[in-house]
């Protein structure tokens, strides 16, 4: 018959000791988890100076490109300025050519009444 009584095993852990398993267990989590906090807190620290350098390179080229806009808008005016100028001097030369055109033809209106009167 088998006894009722309880027997001791010798695998059988005592109610400390299984506290001082889970303890140990909880107290390993712990440091792994402070090991991950830090390095999570180091990405963190790395992702914030990246952060500040892309902001400062970010405000640099704003101002590179405020200036570059400043200086096509310069040149976008000189190039129309030059444009109405050539426009002009072609204008100008369109008429001297019309008059040079109108004043050989007077030249050789009178020629040829020079000529016809000998």
């Amino acid at each position: 018959m088998l006894s009722t009584e309880h027997v001791e095993w010798p695998d059988e852990f005592t109610r400390e000791e299984m506290l001082e398993q889970q303890s140990r267990l909880l107290i390993q989590e712990c440091h792994m988890l402070q090991k991950d906090l830090s390095r999570y807190r180091q990405n963190q620290a790395k992702l914030i100076d990246m952060h500040n350098e892309v902001t400062l390179e970010r405000d640099k080229l704003r101002i590179a490109l405020k200036e570059t806009e400043a200086r096509l808008s310069d040149c976008l005016r000189e190039n129309a300025s030059m444009g109405n100028r050539i426009g002009g001097l072609e204008n100008s030369r369109q008429q001297l050519e019309d008059l040079h055109e109108a004043l050989r033809i007077e030249a050789m209106k009178k020629q040829r009444s020079t000529l016809g009167r000998s």
